[in-house]
């Protein structure tokens, strides 16, 4: 009798830190991913704001350092106390002109843990798509296509992190 008390005593402590270990939360790399279809993930660090006015305005790094991707697979966002809020289409010329159209897509955010988001952003996972977007928003290899994930933190203004859409070849 007292065996089988020693030996469900040592299996209970054996869920107990199996389940211990299955509840941790995963810790993430701080920062803003893409994930292009079949690459690594890619750090985007450059980023924008948009003024009052609506015209885009870069807070850190160039347009230039944005990595240029076909499809997008998802976006984790894991940096804390931010939040990604929108994603959003438009061309070079929101750099300059207030009234560039700037089109909102829809995106669905799943929490991964205390503060790491998985993004997905539907409409650029497909090239066909994407390119249908770009055409009606008149992007060339003058004006480029950019889509920007934008997250937003509490008292901060939003930081909108941009990714090149349109081929860096002519």
């Amino acid at each position: 009798m007292n065996q089988w008390r020693c030996g469900g005593a040592v299996l209970g402590v054996c869920l107990a830190a199996t389940m211990a270990v299955h509840g941790q939360t995963v810790k993430y790399m701080d920062g803003v991913f893409v994930s292009p279809r079949d690459r690594t993930p890619i750090a985007l660090t450059a980023y924008a704001e948009a003024t009052p006015r609506g015209i885009l305005q870069m807070l850190r790094g160039s347009l230039e350092d944005a990595p240029y991707v076909d499809e997008v697979t998802s976006v984790l966002v894991s940096l804390p106390n931010w939040r990604p809020v929108a994603a959003f289409i438009t061309t070079k010329a929101a750099f300059r002109d207030e009234l560039t159209e700037k089109r909102q897509l829809p995106i669905s955010a799943r929490q991964l843990n205390i503060y790491a988001f998985r993004v997905r952003i539907p409409e650029l996972e497909r090239r066909d798509r994407i390119d249908a977007l770009l055409k009606s928003l008149r992007a060339s290899y003058d004006n480029p296509g950019y889509a920007f994930v934008v997250i937003k933190s509490e008292g901060r203004a939003a930081q909108w992190f941009a990714l090149r859409l349109t081929s860096l070849e002519p």
